[in-house]
């Protein structure tokens, strides 16, 4: 049987730090069945790596302002929580440090933005903060309770990002969105991919859109992609009116792709079923993106004639849906 893990060394010197997620914590007996061990520490971004070790590269990837620890103690003393809380410049970041550890034997809890349990942990997103309590044998529900507490004291995203609404929702995996800095589809020339799977007809396929900075940014990557098929596998007929450039292609190991662009997205879908599934949902896929696009174009056009006070810079890609 796999022992829970130890608590994380602290260093002293970190409790003397400040950061706005210290006003999360549950102090004293807040969070019920556990108590406080000793005043929380703060680790800025630049030291991460005295307390995650190599885990703080993968939290740089998404520009970790600090990382916030509190140690619990379970108050029948038969176990112990860590509660870290991880903090970005905004809520796509850390919905990518979030939704990149979906992997594995997870449970989906109802605890907003977004929340799973492992063995010997719960993962929370919320807003610009991912959440992770580490249990110790402090008991299913004092954990679920203490991920709560937390959650409650925390700005929520209005949503995941806009992207996902490209997307078909009815063969859509519910709670599959990802969304990676370090790559796609094990690939790092398709990194900074938002993220879907799907069940078609009970096969399950992946899908991925980078929002390229433009169009001749997008058809370089979708042209790296097209290489490594090339190389290790077979390039197919191409689809006609799909995007403005596509291929299709299948290998043994990386399996059969639809990829395609419009303007500056590339879209992929992967998967090892027939062709035919992977395409619909790339016609589906374009349909929406397309639609959506009208829909910003009419949107330009009104804008410049009537200028509105204060225009919103976010890409529309970033916004909450």
């Amino acid at each position: 049987m796999t022992a829970p893990p130890s608590p994380p060394k602290i260093e002293e010197s970190f409790t003397a730090i400040d950061s706005p997620s210290l006003q999360f914590l549950p102090r004293q007996q807040e969070a019920p069945g556990l108590v406080l061990d000793q005043d929380p520490i703060v680790v800025p971004a630049d030291r991460l790596n005295s307390y995650l070790d190599q885990d703080a590269e993968h939290f740089a990837r998404y520009e970790v302002l600090d990382g916030t620890i509190g140690n619990y103690t379970s108050t029948s003393g038969d176990g112990f929580a860590t509660v870290e809380i991880y903090r970005f410049p905004d809520f796509v970041k850390a919905f990518g440090a979030y939704s990149t550890r979906k992997n594995g034997n997870i449970q989906f809890l109802d605890i907003p933005n977004e929340a799973f349990q492992n063995k010997h942990a719960i993962h929370l997103w919320r807003g610009p903060f991912y959440v992770r309590v580490i249990s110790g044998g402090a008991g299913a529900d004092a954990m679920r309770k203490l991920v709560s507490f937390v959650a409650e004291r925390m700005p929520a995203a209005p949503g995941k990002p806009a992207v996902f609404n490209f997307f078909p929702t009815d063969t859509r995996i519910p709670n599959s969105e990802r969304y990676s800095a370090e790559a796609g589809f094990g690939q790092a020339i398709l990194a900074n991919s938002f993220q879907a799977s799907f069940n078609v007809g009970g096969e399950k396929m992946d899908g991925l859109i980078i929002p390229a900075a433009n169009k001749q940014a997008a058809g370089r990557i979708l042209n790296a992609y097209r290489d490594l098929y090339k190389n290790n596998g077979k390039l197919l007929d191409p689809i006609d009116n799909l995007g403005e450039d596509n291929f299709t292609a299948e290998d043994k190991y990386l399996g059969r792709t639809v990829a395609y662009r419009i303007d500056r997205f590339l879209i992929v879908f992967n998967g090892y079923s027939d062709r035919k599934k992977l395409l619909d949902l790339a016609v589906a896929t374009d349909a929406r993106i397309l639609g959506s696009i009208r829909k910003q174009l009419v949107t330009a056009e009104k804008n410049a004639d009537n200028p509105p006070s204060k225009a919103d810079t976010t890409p529309v890609w970033a916004r909450p849906r």
